[in-house]
């Protein structure tokens, strides 16, 4: 039982006079001092429990933290495997063949392909530069989205430009051949130019407003078919590639020849992966 100051002195003093006549005691204000000392060290003693036991909680979070972000695992927990984030992911894009068919008539072969080109983004022109090896030559574009709005641009013989337009699909493209190969083709390198536009390109919108919707017959509507013919038409790129600006969209572009003889490998370059063309016209 824990008694006051005031209470353990009235208890020594009644003692003290039960005693009387008995070997004198300690002197009472000795008594009181220890008391207190007494009182004092428990204290202290349960503060340092209190601080100990804090710490070792402390210690025990920090530890857990620790294993946490060390990636080591309590016994009883399961093992996650890390996954890199999304943005980590490598995206190889859409792939195009290995060769390129080609029917003349009764006559029927394939070329293989020779020079490639990966773009990670839509809605602005590319120029790719490649150095022929025959007027056997084909293209081929291959997008992420089928959808997606193409436009594909090369020589022709008589010096204009020609080539394909409208939706992706499955790869639009086309060849030379030694009728159609323009004068000069195997003197150096060549150019073609390609456009890919994202799917919900307001092509038709844009048609319309230029007044190019190239409609076949002249009293059908401006459909998806003629407004995609209208993108052949240099002011319809340029105001849809201002009105979209450049979006990101995977689209591959491939250039088939015949080997140069003696070689295994394609030749060619291409304008860097940010330039935008809209020079020549198909």
């Amino acid at each position: 039982m824990r008694r006051t100051e005031s209470g353990l002195r009235a208890l020594l003093e009644e003692r003290a006079n039960d005693r009387a006549g008995a070997e004198p005691g300690p002197h009472l204000d000795r008594i009181i001092r220890r008391g207190r000392r007494t009182r004092a060290t428990r204290r202290a003693m349960r503060a340092g429990a209190a601080v100990a036991a804090t710490a070792t909680a402390t210690a025990a979070v920090l530890l857990t933290g620790s294993i946490a972000s060390t990636g080591l695992v309590r016994p009883d927990e399961r093992a996650v495997v890390a996954r890199q984030p999304d943005s980590a992911r490598v995206e190889t894009g859409p792939e195009l063949p290995e060769s390129y068919p080609i029917v003349l008539g009764a006559k029927r072969y394939s070329i293989p392909l020779l020079h490639a080109e990966r773009f990670a983004t839509t809605g602005v022109g590319r120029t790719v530069t490649f150095t022929p090896t025959s007027t056997d030559t084909g293209f081929k574009v291959v997008c992420g989205d089928p959808n997606a709005w193409l436009v594909l641009s090369s020589p022709l013989k008589g010096g204009e430009r020609g080539g394909t337009s409208g939706r992706c699909g499955n790869g639009g493209g086309g060849h030379h051949d030694h009728l159609s190969a323009p004068t000069g083709w195997l003197k150096g390198p060549q150019k073609i130019q390609v456009w890919v536009f994202p799917p919900d390109a307001p092509v038709i919108e844009v048609a319309e407003q230029l007044g190019r919707c190239l409609r076949i017959p002249a009293s059908a509507p401006c459909d998806e078919e003629a407004a995609g013919r209208a993108l052949s038409r240099e002011d319809v790129r340029e105001r849809l590639s201002k009105k979209v600006g450049e979006q990101p969209g995977q689209w591959a572009v491939g250039v088939y020849d015949h080997p140069a003889a003696g070689t295994f490998a394609p030749a060619g370059s291409s304008t860097p992966s940010g330039s935008s063309t809209t020079s020549g016209r198909p």
